[in-house]
């Protein structure tokens, strides 16, 4: 029953359990990769790096044999795994890159998920359709448009698959989980509704009961904005080229530097209009993502690892797990989680220094209603119970490493058998409350953004 936690490997300064390949060069740095070819003339190496919080870089290098002091090289088994990875690294992103530009475009990509359609359980009259994708471990049902869907549909393939390859399903025969994607905060707002969850405002949530995600998303619509001020740019563009020809001719092609200038500043300004909308686009597309993915980890964790009906996780370390997942890289078919984020370490620190922690007992004894926003007042204990609770996993994950393995497992068991929730958590500390809290906080507040003190 044992749970094989893949990123502990990176508390040991492993290379997040790749084995490379290391080259030698004679008074110079090293390097780490593989070597893809030794022969007389050249040895053709791709160099990786990886940096916590960073997507994996990889390099195509050639060097003659006078400028290799020497290789360590892996085994062939590893050699054969690390090919893989790589080869599944590049497929990955050629399959991402290209249809993030088809979204862009406005075109279909048939080489991705395709979609059916069916009615939207959000309209009681069964008027509005949907689009639908049936993947392994869940079913998208969506309004958005179909560039859109296909693209969350991509990324919950492979979110899914890295969790599974994380932890390891310990449910048979688990059913999918259905995913409710709205196309405007209005129409979420009324799915919400009819499924009990009315004037909720997270802007998506899981419900265990029925194994639905519900979520909502003006993206669409935005997108679609953005696509219309492209165009209205294009057209500015070609103004100010038309105008900078026109005063070259004007002028016999020396026009004054106080006339170009005019055309160069509204150029300038033009530029920086449309970098801004399109980093408001990139913005909106990975807080979407980050939200599917941290309810798609509320999803898989009680559907295949620890079912609700067997007690499941508590409410804080579910939560807590989520976060410190829902915006991991997900690479060769595993999650990057390493780094903590820069903007919730930043807020817990305030929060450390400020005296705003709640006391540890207070959050190990929160039920859901701790987390769920009905009211604005209450929005703001809300968002320190997810801090708190982002804090402590994290903690527990990568600088106790109290989740791996047996550990957890004898923890679960007793909660099951009706174990306190403070003694829950001593269980995984391995150490009373108060000391455990002590040394959760200054730990927390010596971790640095990239992951390491």
């Amino acid at each position: 029953m044992n749970i094989p936690w893949h990123l502990l490997v990176l508390l040991a300064g492993q290379a997040d359990g790749w084995k490379l390949d290391t080259l030698h060069r004679p008074g110079r740095e090293s390097l780490r990769g593989l070597v893809v070819r030794q022969g007389a003339d050249a040895i053709e190496f791709k160099q990786v790096v990886r940096k916590p919080g960073s997507p994996t870089l990889v390099f195509a290098l050639s060097f003659k044999p006078s400028e290799v002091s020497g290789l360590d090289l892996i085994d062939d088994a590893d050699r054969a795994e690390l090919t893989r990875k790589l080869e599944k690294l590049e497929n990955d992103r050629r399959l991402l890159f290209a249809h993030l530009r088809r979204v862009e475009k406005g075109a279909i990509a048939e080489d991705l998920p395709g979609l059916t359609s069916a009615s939207w359980p959000g309209d009681p009259t069964g008027a509005t359709m949907a689009r639908v994708y049936a993947g392994g471990r869940f079913r998208l049902v969506t309004t958005v448009g179909a560039e859109l869907a296909q693209l969350v549909a991509l990324q919950l393939e492979q979110v899914f698959a890295a969790y599974a390859q994380l932890l390891p399903p310990r449910v048979p025969d688990a059913k999918p989980v259905t995913i409710l994607l709205a196309r405007s905060p209005a129409e979420y707002a009324a799915l919400a509704k009819g499924r009990g969850a009315g004037g909720l405002l997270n802007p998506a949530f899981y419900d265990p009961a029925t194994n639905t995600v519900a979520c909502g998303s003006d993206l669409d619509d935005l997108e679609k904005r953005i696509d219309m001020l492209r165009e209205h740019h294009a057209a500015e563009f070609a103004r100010i080229q038309k105008g900078e020809k026109d005063l070259r001719a004007a002028y016999m092609n020396k026009p004054p530097a106080d006339l170009m200038a005019v055309f160069q500043e509204a150029r300038a300004k033009l530029k920086g209009v449309v970098e801004r909308n399109e980093a408001t686009v990139r913005t909106a597309r990975r807080l979407l993502l980050e939200r599917l993915n941290h309810e798609a980890c509320h999803a898989y964790l009680a559907n295949e690892v620890f079912p609700v009906a067997k007690g499941g996780l508590p409410r804080w370390l579910d939560e807590g797990l989520a976060q410190v997942f829902e915006g991991a890289l997900v690479e060769a078919g595993e999650l990057r989680a390493e780094r903590p984020d820069p903007q919730r370490l930043a807020r817990f620190r305030q929060a450390i220094q400020s005296g705003e922690l709640p006391p540890l007992a207070e959050l190990l004894r929160a039920d859901a209603k701790s987390f769920l926003v009905h009211h604005f007042e209450r929005k703001e204990d809300s968002d320190r119970a997810y801090l708190v609770a982002w804090g402590l996993a994290y903690w527990l994950l990568f600088e106790r490493q109290a989740l791996a393995g047996p550990v957890l497992d004898r923890a679960l068991e007793a909660r099951v058998q009706g174990a306190d929730p403070v003694a829950f958590f001593e269980a995984l500390a391995g150490k009373p409350l108060p000391e455990a809290e002590k040394q959760w906080r200054e730990g927390m507040k010596a971790l640095r953004s990239s992951g390491g003190r």
